[in-house]
């Protein structure tokens, strides 16, 4: 058996650049959000509004440490889910078993990975979500209009204030319950749980109790 690929060292002097690199690219990105940021907080302050900029801004930060943290759990939980329950032996089809390589490379970077992915994953979904911040203000300080839909009796508050929420909470909700059956997948996948081995392939109890519930709609999550 051929020993697994290592990958090369970084030199100092490319780790540098790699850094400037992605510094330039972060002040590319978030420079000019910036600056009109700066400036809406000016212009909101000569106009003696500037609680209503303050209360934007509030509201976007925590709806983006929210959503991240939770997505980033839910990823997390899964991940950690197809680690604790990977079978202890793991056959392979020979030598040049991709899997295997991926697998060596996953394992010499566990807590890398392991941490940065689901992070990286609850970044993203809180920056999504945060542009959303005025559906959960309209939601926190919607009223009524005092007039009655005539088909399910509700006032047209509800349409206007409360249901774009709650379709922005249960979109939100599909899209953990998706990745983290994504994340379950590829981690039953790379440890093992998961064997494809030409027309036949093998399923381990743990992948199948964690995935079967959330592959068909209505059925317990945990189920046994």
């Amino acid at each position: 058996m051929r020993p697994a690929a290592r990958m090369p060292k970084l030199t100092r002097r490319s780790r540098i650049l790699i850094a400037v690199a992605l510094a330039v690219v972060l002040l590319l990105l978030f420079g000019p959000r910036m600056i009109d940021a700066y400036v809406d907080w000016l212009w909101f302050g000569e106009l003696g509004y500037r609680s209503v900029f303050t209360t934007k801004l509030v509201t976007r930060i925590v709806v983006f440490l929210v959503a991240a943290v939770v997505m980033g759990g839910v990823v997390f939980g899964a991940l950690a889910l197809a680690y604790r329950s990977r079978p202890v032996f793991v056959p392979t089809t020979g030598p040049n078993d991709p899997v295997a390589r991926y697998r060596t490379a996953v394992m010499t970077r566990l807590r890398l990975i392991g941490i940065g992915v689901p992070a990286l994953i609850g970044v993203i979904t809180g920056f999504i979500v945060q542009t959303y911040w005025d559906r959960i203000q309209l939601f926190i300080h919607g009223g009524n209009f005092g007039i009655a839909d005539p088909q399910f009796g509700k006032d047209l508050g509800f349409y206007a204030f409360d249901l774009p929420f709650y379709r922005l909470v249960l979109g939100y909700l599909f899209a953990a319950t998706f990745l983290a059956f994504i994340a379950n997948l590829v981690g039953h996948y790379l440890f093992g749980g998961i064997r494809l081995a030409g027309r036949s392939g093998a399923l381990s109890r743990a992948a199948r109790i964690q995935l079967m519930p959330r592959a068909i709609p209505g059925t317990p999550r945990w189920s046994s």
